[in-house]
């Protein structure tokens, strides 16, 4: 954390920095000027070639880079990280692997300077201290030769979980492995203070071995930090409003449980699983597919659900529990006889997907 903290306090320096006027300097201050600037992605990098877009949106614009292995293995040395994911090699160069760098746009004309550098180092330093089998690694904050910010990342060649409902029928064991996997990730996410509030198949990706993992933490929260005694309450509304959950329909609660709202968005994010669908346009009463939901909660007959096993229900019922109070946490879904009971691919260990042979 504190890498990530001094990472990001260099970056609010240099950019003002920046804004203020050039004085008169003497050669030694230019020199020892020139010494604290930070290395550019292709300095510190060495020579890549651009890949194609593999995601677009109003902050940002992700793109495949080839680089040279060893230049992520010494940042993985450097870092002291040992629990290194394995990375895309090229199928030309195994000397070469792919990752992913997402350029952040310039900032918005109602943004000041300051929220801009806010809001994408707060992304940043969420995802660098994260470390988990189902979490795609973040490994460094640089500025580009044309001076943008890029995350780079690492990348996941078996594509993005929306992507693969779309072109694949998942069976009911890929469908419950990729749930396990996800529900594991968040598990780890929560127990580190964090609650992610954007869930859903767009920002779950896959590697070729049949490994889920979360990304995207632009909306990210920290929760809770190692000397809170209990977590606070996030607030605003962000994420995509068919995976809100109901107390972010209400118009009264300004502040809400985030890991709870990862628990529906999850669920949500089931049902788009099973059906390819999402279950809700919005989980309120304007909704008539929620209002049936309501109406069927009681006697567990809501028509979704009919296929599930006794097991299943309980889980799902607790998950889409309209009461975030009473809602089931990740650690409950966890420890369920459902979930339990799955097995899921790892790097090294795989149930064959047909999706992915």
């Amino acid at each position: 954390m504190k890498r990530a903290l001094s990472q990001y306090q260099q970056i609010r320096h240099l950019s003002l920095r920046r804004r203020k006027s050039t004085t008169t300097l003497n050669e030694n201050d230019t020199s020892t000027n020139q010494a604290k600037q930070p290395l550019k992605l292709h300095e510190k990098y060495g020579p890549y070639r651009k890949g194609k877009v593999i995601g677009s949106g109003a902050t940002a614009v992700i793109k495949l880079l080839d680089v040279q292995q060893n230049k992520i293995e010494s940042y993985h040395h450097n870092n002291n990280n040992n629990s290194a994911q394995q990375l895309t090699t090229t199928t030309n160069n195994p000397t070469t692997v792919t990752i992913a760098v997402k350029t952040f746009r310039k900032r918005d004309r109602d943004e000041t300077e300051r929220e801009y550098h806010k809001r994408m180092t707060n992304e940043f330093c969420i995802s660098k201290v994260l470390r988990h089998p189902h979490i795609v690694e973040t490994f460094d904050l640089v500025q580009d030769h044309k001076n943008r910010w890029c995350s780079v990342m690492e990348y996941c060649s078996g594509g993005d979980v929306f992507t693969v409902l779309q072109d694949f029928d998942l069976n009911d064991t890929e469908i419950d492995c990729l749930f396990k996997q996800l529900l594991l990730g968040l598990q780890y996410m929560h127990q580190c203070g964090v609650a992610h509030r954007d869930i859903k198949p767009e920002n779950l990706v896959m590697t070729p071995q049949g490994v889920l993992k979360i990304t995207d933490f632009g909306v990210a929260d920290v929760v809770q930090t190692c000397f809170d005694d209990n977590a606070r309450e996030s607030r605003g509304q962000c994420g995509s409003e068919p995976y809100w959950p109901p107390e972010l329909f209400t118009g009264i609660i300004a502040e809400y449980d985030g890991r709870a709202l990862d628990v529906w968005s999850a669920a949500v994010t089931w049902h788009c699983f099973i059906y390819r669908h999402i279950p809700f346009l919005q989980s309120c009463t304007k909704d008539p597919n929620y209002v049936e939901y309501l109406a069927k909660r009681p006697s567990r007959t809501w028509v979704p659900l009919s296929k599930c096993n006794q097991d299943e229900k309980e889980c799902l019922y607790g998950m889409f529990d309209p009461n975030p109070a009473t809602r089931w946490t990740v650690d409950q879904c966890i420890e369920s006889k459902w979930i339990k009971s799955v097995k899921i691919c790892t790097s090294e260990r795989e149930h064959r997907h047909h999706i992915l042979s």
